[in-house]
C-alpha cells in the first residue's frame, strides 16, 4: 500500500539554518515514523529560505529588457522580472517564454519553471532557487541516516504552472536516492515515466500552496532501488 503523510508542526523558517537538523528534530519531537526507502518530498521554498537565498527588491535596478517585458506582463514587478532574467543566465531575456500572464524561464540545469523558480514573498523581498538542489537533497538524506539510521530518498519540489492550464501543480527540481525516471517494458516497447514529478505532485496533495505550512511530506510504499548516483538531470531533456 502506498501512503502519503505530512510532517506536522515543522517550525517556520525565516532565515538561513541547518535544515537537516530542523527536520531531524521535528521527526523526533513528533514521533514521526520513517523507514528505509521512504521518500521525503520537501518544498523548494523551505530549501531556499534555509539557504538564505533572499533578494532585496530595493537593491534591484531593472534593465531595459526587464522594463520592456513589464509592458507585456504588467502584473509582474519589473524588479522581479529582472531577477527572473538573471536566474536564466541570459541578460537578453531570450531564455524566457511569455504568453498572456504567464512567464516561464529556462534554468542552466535544463529545467523550465514558472518565473524561473523566483517567488515574491513580500513587498520588498524575493527568493530564488539554489543552484544545485541535488547536493542539498543528498546532504539532508545523509544527515537523516547519520542521526536516525534510516536511509530515505529526497525529492525537492517546486510549485509550477503551465501555459495551457489554470492553477499550479508540484514538480521535482532536485533529488537524491531515487531515479527521476521509471522504465518498464511491454512487448517490444519501453515505457518511460517521470516518476519524480508523479511523486512531487502526489506530495502536493498535502503540501498545498503558500500558507498551508506542510512543506515536508513522506511517501511510503513505492517500490524502487535506492540510487546514490541519481540526479534531476537524468529526467531533463
Amino acid at each position: 500500500m502506498i501512503t502519503i503523510e505530512a510532517l506536522h508542526n515543522f517550525p517556520k523558517i525565516e532565515r538561513k539554518c541547518n535544515l537537516g537538523a530542523e527536520i531531524i528534530r521535528t521527526i523526533k519531537n513528533e514521533e514521526f515514523n520513517i523507514r528505509d526507502n521512504d521518500i521525503l518530498c520537501i518544498a523548494s521554498k523551505l530549501i531556499s529560505k534555509s539557504e538564505g537565498l533572499f533578494v532585496d527588491l530595493n537593491s534591484i535596478n531593472p534593465s531595459q529588457v526587464a522594463l520592456r517585458l513589464h509592458q507585456q506582463i504588467p502584473r509582474k514587478d519589473p524588479r522581479l522580472i529582472q531577477i527572473i532574467i538573471d536566474q536564466t543566465g541570459d541578460k537578453s531575456g531570450k531564455e524566457l517564454q511569455i504568453s498572456n500572464n504567464f512567464v516561464g524561464g529556462w534554468l542552466s540545469n535544463g529545467l523550465f519553471l514558472t518565473s524561473a523558480g523566483v517567488d515574491k514573498i513580500d513587498a520588498d523581498t524575493a527568493i530564488i532557487l539554489p543552484k544545485n538542489c541535488d547536493e542539498i537533497a543528498k546532504k539532508i538524506s545523509d544527515d537523516i541516516f547519520d542521526h536516525l539510521k534510516v536511509r530515505v530518498a529526497i525529492i525537492i519540489t517546486d510549485s509550477d504552472g503551465r501555459i495551457d492550464k489554470k492553477g499550479a501543480t508540484q514538480v521535482a527540481i532536485g533529488l537524491y536516492g531515487i531515479s527521476g525516471l521509471r522504465k518498464s517494458q511491454y512487448q517490444d516497447k519501453t515505457n518511460v515515466e517521470t516518476i519524480c514529478d508523479m511523486l512531487a505532485a502526489s506530495a502536493g496533495l498535502l503540501m498545498g500552496q503558500t500558507g498551508k505550512m506542510l512543506p515536508i511530506v513522506k511517501i511510503h510504499g513505492i517500490d524502487y532501488v535506492f540510487d546514490k548516483s541519481a540526479t534531476i538531470r537524468d529526467a531533463v531533456n
